[in-house]
């Protein structure tokens, strides 16, 4: 087993929003995206001086988000028809992000919610088909209906590759996580598969398919479908989850032979007691994405959320990483999973320093790079 506390320089936090924890830590997840196009410093530091640093009112907050993800919107369709096609490209990515930001904090209930995942996705979706067959939409059949997702390439040959499936967090967008480490993939030479599984995307809006606990049954099911492309390297498989993915990944790693490393972005242990007990801000989301309907049924199905009796059964690399300073998930979660681990290959990377945020927001060009080389090296 090999552990790392990397401490880096102190933490340090921007925070755009003094009067707001959550709007902070939730900007920063958008300004880390900013290295690899997922938004603009100065387009958020824009929109970040319109909200102002004195309101905590959520409808100022959806306003002057989505206001910059039309705008953002508007110049890249312009750039297109002036044939400015990578000006175009990257405006259309850059606007998702900001609709998924605009969204974060209104209830379940608010149909703006639907309005900026549609308009979110469907910029996604338009840059995606100009990025020369990189990035490839696919719909992955599954109890009798789908899950949509997509297939994102070193390069538009078609050679078989080494592929990592991305699972995504407490209703992440399968499109967010392009973002949030999914390009440190192609730019290794492996494939990344993103697709909105159970409790996310369009999988819970539109389809009703809430989060489980056995979450090996749809990873099989994604894994399946790729089992039928030429693209794809079904030997050298791995699996990486991010945030409440950290639950994820690891289950459907101990159930399904076809994984062979498994990455967990966020170490837990249970999600009742390190995310929803932990975190109460974020206790009405995961009722949404359970599909409970109250605490008490929440915290009965999420009960079920535990590596308990699954850890053991790993029997492939494992990389644990997660942040000191984690405010969302308790880092207490990830070192017992640690501990329960019986695997000899197990490397964990503990932030201490900068990268100590959840997700390590505030370090993510290294703990992705991180993620990405470690899993090159194991599959």
């Amino acid at each position: 087993m090999t552990e790392t506390e990397l401490q880096g320089d102190a933490l340090s936090i921007i925070e755009l929003f003094p009067q707001h924890e959550d709007w902070s830590l939730q900007t920063m997840r958008l300004l880390a995206q900013v290295a690899v196009g997922g938004s603009d410093l100065f387009e958020c530091a824009r929109t970040a001086a319109r909200i102002g640093t004195q309101t905590t009112d959520t409808e100022v907050w959806q306003q002057e988000w989505s206001r910059t993800a039309k705008e953002t919107a508007e110049a890249g369709r312009a750039a297109l028809e002036a044939g400015d096609i990578t000006t175009g490209r990257r405006a259309l990515f850059r606007s998702m992000s900001y609709w998924r930001h605009s969204e974060f904090f209104l209830p379940s209930t608010d149909p703006r919610r639907n309005e900026a995942y549609t308009e979110g996705t469907r910029n996604f979706q338009k840059a995606a088909e100009l990025t020369g067959g990189l990035i490839e939409r696919i719909s992955v059949p599954f109890e009798g209906q789908t899950m949509d997702g997509y297939v994102v390439r070193p390069d538009a040959s078609g050679q078989k590759r080494p592929t990592v499936l991305m699972l995504g967090g407490a209703d992440s967008w399968a499109e967010e996580l392009y973002f949030l480490g999914g390009t440190e993939f192609p730019a290794r030479g492996m494939n990344v598969v993103m697709v909105d599984t159970p409790g996310r995307g369009s999988s819970l809006r539109f389809k009703k398919m809430y989060s489980r606990h056995d979450y090996e049954v749809p990873v099989k099911a994604v894994l399946d479908f790729l089992a039928e492309r030429d693209d794809i390297d079904m030997d050298r498989l791995g699996l990486a989850g991010v945030s409440f993915g950290g639950y994820y990944a690891p289950r459907a790693a101990a159930f399904e032979p076809r994984v062979k490393a498994v990455a967990a972005w966020c170490g837990t242990w249970s999600i009742l007691t390190d995310f929803y007990e932990y975190y109460p801000p974020l206790q009405e989301q995961l009722q949404w994405l359970s599909g409970t309907k109250d605490d008490a049924e929440a915290r009965e199905k999420l009960a079920r959320f535990t590596l308990d009796g699954v850890a053991e059964k790993l029997d492939v690399p494992v990389y644990v990483m997660h942040g000191e300073n984690d405010i969302i998930m308790d880092i207490e979660g990830a070192r017992r999973f640690q501990a329960a681990l019986t695997v000899e290959d197990v490397t964990v990377d503990y932030y201490s320093g900068a990268g100590s945020l959840h997700c390590n927001y505030d370090y993510l060009a290294v703990a992705a790079a991180r993620l990405a080389d470690w899993m090159l090296h194991r599959i």
